[in-house]
């Protein structure tokens, strides 16, 4: 991976017209993979960064908000689907953590 596909990665899958939070919201089925991809290369960027001053404001960006985009509206998922996603949330909530501050 570079940093160039793993911003790709992270903006496609926070920010894109199709992104993780957009699904959520209409209804739309998230896949392990698209997680697991996402998470993937949000490490790849910790590991780029640490020793960085600062980092892109669309990387900042992509994670304003984090939580809430994760949460499924009452009654659109399964109680384990919506347990799955609020795990990514605190997940991505530490990883920003680990991103932005040194």
């Amino acid at each position: 991976m570079t940093p160039a596909v793993a911003h790709a990665i992270v903006e496609a899958r926070l920010l894109g017209e199709h992104a993780i939070p957009v699904k959520i919201r209409t209804t739309e089925p998230v896949t392990e993979d698209e997680i697991a991809e996402l998470l993937a290369a949000v490490d790849f960027l910790i590991a780029h960064y640490q020793d960085q001053p600062s980092v892109p404001k669309t990387l900042a960006a992509a994670f304003v908000d984090i939580y809430s985009g994760f949460v499924p509206g009452e009654g659109t998922v399964t109680a384990s689907c919506a347990q799955r996603l609020e795990e990514v949330a605190i997940a991505l909530q530490d990883k920003a953590y680990r991103l932005f501050l040194p």
